[in-house]
Parts: C-alpha cells; structure tokens; sequence
C-alpha cells in the first residue's frame, strides 16, 4: 500500500504526477489506475544502466526500511529515465517523520520532497502519530519547519481571517453552501482563498473570535496577551481555538522537553531517533530566504541516509523530467498570505513575544554555545537530540541555519529581557 493522500497533499501530489506523466515514454499504453500503488521491492526487478558508467544499483540496497514504490507498471529495468516516468519515489514513511508546523514553511518542503521522488510520514496540523515511533523506532529521522514564533503566529491569526467570510461586502462563494458538492474537493478556501471562504457554520467559535472580538487584528490578540492586560487569561484561551497558532514551537516538541512531573525527558531507545532536522525560515533580508536551500540540503541528506550513493542521486536528479513545476509555481505559499494586511505595534510584538517566550528559549538550545543575547536564556532540561537541529548538510547550510535561529531571537531579545519592565516600559525606553 502506498502513501494515504487526503485533501492539499492529494491534489498538489497528483498535480505533480500528472506533471510527470506529460513526459512519458512514447510507448506507454499503461492502462492502471493512477491511483494504484505498485511495491517492488528488492530483488523483485533488474537494474540497468541509462547510459554507461551510471547505475541505480543502490536502490537495490536502501536502509532504514525505505523501499520503491511506483504509482505505475514497474518497468522490466529500472534506470533514471524509467524511475520518473514509472512515477516512482523512495518510501520513507516509516522512517522519517515530518512534523509540519502550519505557517512555516512546511507546505513548500514536503511538495519540494514529493517532487524529488521522497514520500515521508507527515504530522499536521498538529502531531497525528504516536510518539513511541520516535522514542522506540522504527523512526530515526525528525523533520521539522521553524520559523520566528511570533512571525508564525501572525500568519496563522491573519490566515484564518483571510479563510474566513467577512460579515459585510463578501464577493467570494460562501464554502460549503454556495459551491456543488461535486466541485467542494478543488475549491476549499484553503486552496482558493480569493475565490471561496469558509462560512459560519464550519468554525463559529474560530470566527467569533478572529472577526467577533479582535476585529480580524492580529495585534489587537498580541496586546491582549501582556501580562499585565487585564483580558490576558481569556486571550490565553482564545489562541488555543485558532489553527496553526494553537501549537507553539515547544508544544509540537514537548515529549522531548521536560516533564514537570518526574523533572525528566523522554527516554530515545538505541533503536528510536537518531537524527533531528530543522529546516528554517527566516528572512534575514529583503531578498533572502533560506527556505528552498535548506529543502534542497534534506532532499540530499535524506537519500544519503537511507542508502542512496552520490552517482544514484545524480542520475536520477539530472534526469528528472524539465516539465515538472517546481513547487514554487505550483503553489503560493500560504505562509505569505495575510487576511486584513495589519501587523504588529511595538507592544503588540513584545507582548506576543513573551507569550512565545518557551519557544525562543528552545530555539537558544538548539544553536547551543554560541548566545547572541544574554538576555534569552535556554530553555532546560531537553533532549540532547534537540542540539542536532543545525548539525546536518553542508558546513555552509548549519552556519546559515545557525545564523537564522540566531536572527530570531536577535530581533526579539530587547523584549524578552524583563529586567526592562513591562512591554510599555520596553518601548519607551
């Protein structure tokens, strides 16, 4: 059986194989379904050479229970032209977990993967399997998205109220009751966010809240959460009904943190994770974003680690078909995308980012030593594993990957430093 695709997964992942079939070879009448999933395994089909001194040879010899699968006929030999027109990919659900954090990132990464022949086990919105796959096995790998905290939880705040059918002056069709339930799949506001909205009745509370009582203002929320608001206990409650924004950074790694019970971590078995993968967004500059470099790198990483040699990856990265979208023209990415366009005041953002603040402390334990601001202190006690988030790929990739974790806490430090005062006392200063 092959990877279960439901909702944005399934239509930008068939997408992308139809992408793949356009350039099929000329005498293939394949009459499967593309739906099906065909599983050879090893010994099950030969390997040949595409062209002399290139083989594929390791494909036959993949660790870690990563296998190939093809989502048509298995060719009678397999080469890098074959492996893409057989719509082929390396299975590494069982494997590598990918715990996509909503408004980072993590939507352009796991389609970067698709598109590069990687099927991974995907957590989101929120972490969907078990933990004792992690801490037992069979995964030895942890992906995940990290983006500034309080960058991420804008997005989501102003996400839903993009999503969301304004009470007044609405021109989008109204989803589900104004779209044909035969057209509800390709039209989910998710995917079509200028031409749909959702209504009322699918999120009343998420929109009595967003709309209702912070009049779609992400920094009207931020300010509420100061401490020293008087709304603050309520605000706390609020944000834990809007998607995305629910789930901090620390929460979606909390079996890896410390419990407050027995002042212990979780304990990894020999046989449980061994590798942990951020994969940062951080804008350090009007024209640089780091996200599709560090995508690029795991693409690399990934096949490395699961038994693929460098010549394999070559051939079947430079014969990969030219008519396949990058994701990037396939999708927009939604983390960019806001509902009303209004951001944060001074002590919108200091307030928001005390509230995060557990979140900028384990982003200071996972640069470890080297500490841009004395006033962000780490977060302890943690899993050692979490250290290791920069500590893969190039030399250039972990100092970029350093230096955009060191570039979120950098812009957030002054209002993390409560021997400054309150928020208003910050910003006066």
């Amino acid at each position: 059986m092959g990877p279960k695709w439901t909702g944005m997964d399934y239509i930008i992942c068939t997408y992308i194989y139809k992408q793949i079939r356009t350039v099929t070879v000329a005498d293939d009448r394949s009459s499967n379904n593309d739906n099906d999933v065909i599983d050879m395994r090893l010994n099950n089909y030969t390997v040949e050479n595409e062209e002399a001194g290139e083989s594929l040879s390791s494909l036959q010899n993949l660790s870690h229970g990563a296998f190939v699968q093809c989502r048509k006929d298995w060719p009678s030999r397999l080469n890098a032209s074959t492996f893409w027109d057989r719509q082929c990919y390396l299975n590494m659900t069982k494997s590598v977990r990918f715990y996509h954090l909503g408004k980072g990132g993590g939507g352009t990464i796991f389609f970067s993967l698709v598109e590069n022949g990687i099927v991974v086990q995907r957590d989101h919105p929120r972490p969907i399997h078990g933990i004792e796959q992690i801490l037992n096995g069979p995964v030895s790998t942890l992906l995940i998205n990290i983006r500034d905290p309080v960058d991420r939880f804008v997005s989501a705040f102003n996400w839903r109220s993009l999503l969301f059918c304004q009470r007044d002056g609405e021109n989008r069709k109204k989803y589900p009751s104004e779209i044909d339930e035969k057209d509800r799949r390709r039209y989910q506001p998710h995917l079509r966010p200028q031409e749909t909205c959702f209504d009322e009745s699918l999120y009343p509370k998420q929109i009595e809240i967003i709309q209702r009582l912070y009049n779609d203002d992400a920094n009207k929320m931020a300010e509420s959460l100061c401490e020293e608001s008087n709304n603050v206990e309520q605000a706390v409650q609020h944000t834990k009904l809007i998607s995305h924004a629910k789930l901090s950074l620390a929460e979606w790694l909390r079996p890896l943190l410390l419990d407050t019970d027995t002042n212990t971590t979780s304990l990894i078995k020999p046989k449980g994770l061994s590798s942990f993968m951020a994969i940062t967004l951080e804008q350090q500059s009007p024209h640089n974003s780091s996200l599709l470099q560090h995508t690029s790198e795991a693409v690399h990483q990934l096949y490395f680690d699961h038994g693929v040699d460098e010549r394999t990856l070559d051939s079947l990265l430079r014969h990969k078909p030219i008519r396949i979208k990058r994701v990037s023209e396939i999708m927009t990415h939604s983390s960019n995308k806001t509902g009303t366009g209004k951001v944060l005041g001074a002590i919108g953002e200091c307030c928001l980012a005390r509230f995060l603040e557990e979140d900028y402390r384990l982003i200071q334990y996972m640069i470890g030593d080297v500490n841009p601001s004395k006033d962000v202190g780490a977060l302890d006690p943690v899993h050692t594993i979490i250290r290791e988030a920069c500590k893969w790929g190039s030399l250039k990739r972990r100092e970029l990957c350093r230096a955009d974790l060191q570039s979120m806490l950098h812009r957030r430090a002054k209002f993390l430093d409560r021997s400054l005062g309150t928020c208003r006392d910050v910003v006066s200063l």
